[in-house]
């Protein structure tokens, strides 16, 4: 190899390494359709430990069962269900849940969608995520999405004798519901008038029933919750460093919070995806008073602290130093670089 060709490609190796192609998270894409002739078979067997285990549990029957109705397969509750509530053919119903991301597309271009006021506007009338987020559980329950909520639930059935459930960014209520199945006082919050009104309508009759906040009209009491779920949410919210302190102040002292901050690259698909780097987002909510305890399938266990003084001062410095500082993104990336020569 010539001089030149080695230089070529060494420079072609540190561009990827430092700028990695990221395209293939432009956009999600269309759900699977299980039923479909040649639809790929789901593998649980390539996930996590901990939720192989919660694949093969009792809580995984029982998130079945939160699906279910009257009888019927998961997959025909759910098609029932948004059948029902939206007036559509099931045929129709199932385009939609596949084509769900084009249809979300089309909401956000309905309007200018300018600032907060114009996205909050899209969360109170999207029906799209309707049929992307409870297509999104029967495909957990099928095995073709990792069973994030199940996950979730065992966790903190096994570390916490409280049961006082919020599910922040409820969506359909996939999680909250099976919280409130498995005995848990659940509510269920959310910014989405359209989503609550579904979640509302998909839970009737669930005892115990769980109780429905429209973040938008009423605030969260303090210290009422042992555990809180945001699964897929945080990375929807425009100011994260006021949904940790909210959510630090609704968990009893020494309550859990499960979460993720799904960050992805700008684009029109991804338009409601508002964060692109997701370890200064974690740096914001662990400087609102918690701690990271374990890592739960996709999400971070934390736990809220209390307590300020110099020890508080220099533990959100070195959160600052490790995650958010410029030095801090420096090291990651010259990290990044030499893997990315090995």
């Amino acid at each position: 190899m010539s001089r030149s060709s080695a230089w070529t490609t060494l420079r072609d190796r540190v561009v990827r390494a430092v700028r990695p192609d990221r395209s293939a998270e432009l956009r999600q894409g269309e759900h699977v359709d299980p039923a479909a002739p040649g639809a790929p078979a789901p593998d649980p067997t390539v996930w996590d430990a901990d939720l192989q285990a919660a694949w093969h549990s009792s809580e995984m029957d029982d998130f079945r069962s939160a699906l279910r109705r009257d009888g019927r397969s998961v997959r025909e509750s759910v098609v029932g269900d948004l059948a029902t509530f939206y007036g559509l053919s099931d045929d129709e119903v199932v385009r939609r849940c596949i084509h769900w991301e084009e249809l979300s597309v089309e909401e956000w271009q309905a309007e200018e969608r300018k600032g907060e006021d114009g996205l909050l506007r899209f969360y109170r009338s999207t029906t799209s995520w309707s049929f992307d987020l409870l297509w999104y559980a029967y495909l957990q329950a099928e095995g073709h999405h990792r069973p994030v909520s199940v996950a979730a639930l065992r966790w903190a059935e096994a570390r916490t004798g409280g049961r006082r459930h919020l599910d922040f960014g409820s969506g359909i209520g996939a999680t909250g519901g099976l919280f409130a199945r498995r005995g848990w006082e659940s509510t269920l919050a959310d910014v989405s008038s359209t989503l609550l009104d579904f979640a509302r309508f998909r839970l009737k009759g669930l005892e115990p029933s769980p109780r429905f906040v429209d973040l938008t009209a009423e605030d969260l009491p303090a210290g009422a919750y042992d555990v809180v779920t945001a699964i897929d949410a945080l990375g929807h919210v425009p100011d994260i460093a006021a949904a940790a302190r909210t959510l630090h102040r609704a968990l009893a002292p020494g309550g859990y919070l499960l979460a993720n901050i799904e960050v992805r690259p700008p684009s029109l698909e991804n338009a409601l995806h508002l964060h692109v780097d997701e370890r200064r987002e974690r740096y914001l909510l662990l400087r609102s008073g918690f701690r990271q305890v374990a890592m739960v399938g996709d999400l971070v266990a934390y736990q809220r602290i209390d307590g300020g003084g110099p020890a508080e001062l220099l533990r959100r410095a070195g959160l600052w130093a490790r995650l958010a500082s410029p030095p801090g993104r420096w090291a990651r990336t010259a990290r990044r670089v030499v893997r990315g020569l090995r």
